[in-house]
Formats: C-alpha cells, sequence, structure tokens
C-alpha cells in the first residue's frame, strides 16, 4: 500500500514493493519502514513519504481493515472527524424540557381549581 501510495506523488511512478523496506518488525505490527528511490539509490524525504500516506490513507486503513484509532501513523496526524458539537447547547434542551414541564403542571393545577370551584358551588333553580 505504501508503495501505491507513493506512485500517485509527483515523479515517483516508478516506486515497486522492493522499494519499500520494512525495519524493526516485531510481532505485534509495530514497525518503521523508508521508502527508497532506484533511480538515484537513497531514501525519499519522510516528508514526500508522509504525504502520500496522508492523501491515501482511508486506503491503507482499509486494506487493514483498520481505522485511525487502530492504525496509527507517527508524525501524520489521523483523519477521524471532529467531534460533533450540536448546534443548541444540552443545557438549554434539559432546561426547556424541565421549563415545559412545570408550565404544564401549573396550568393543570389551575384548571383543576377553577373546574372543583365550578363542581362545588350550589345550583339555584329559580
Amino acid at each position: 500500500m505504501v508503495a501505491f501510495s507513493m506512485r500517485k506523488v509527483p515523479n515517483r511512478e516508478a516506486t515497486e514493493i522492493s522499494h519499500v523496506l520494512l525495519c524493526n518488525v516485531t510481532q505485534r505490527v509495530s514497525f518503521w519502514f523508508v521508502v527508497t528511490d532506484p533511480s538515484k539509490n537513497h531514501t525519499l524525504p519522510a516528508v514526500e513519504v508522509q504525504s502520500a500516506i496522508r492523501m491515501n490513507k482511508n486506503r491503507i486503513n482499509n486494506a487493514f481493515f483498520l481505522n485511525d484509532q487502530t492504525l496509527e501513523f507517527l508524525k501524520i496526524p489521523s483523519t477521524l472527524a471532529p467531534p460533533m458539537d450540536p448546534s443548541v447547547p444540552i443545557w438549554i434542551i434539559i432546561f426547556g424540557v424541565i421549563f415545559c414541564i412545570i408550565i404544564v403542571a401549573i396550568a393543570l393545577l389551575i384548571l383543576s381549581g377553577i373546574w372543583q370551584r365550578r363542581s362545588a358551588q350550589p345550583k339555584f333553580k329559580g
């Protein structure tokens, strides 16, 4: 996937899998790598490799069935979406619900008092 990502960078169409060297491979899929330039026989600058990975990070994550929470590239910020901020603060919603309940309760008390007063008055037949 790194070789594929490097091919997307201008002037790096000839990057092959053999140009990506894995180093310090461990049991827990922890390693670092370098990408070599076959024409000049040296390693490519980290900035160039980082930009190639940043452009194809979603494809790399999908290749390993991972996401930005489980696959981390050092020095490359994650592409997770920022947490969603609701357009209305939560405390206003809670306050509104409690305020509506209080208004409905007061209205019911007033209406029940009026209803009880009417039913308690003696009816004159005249």
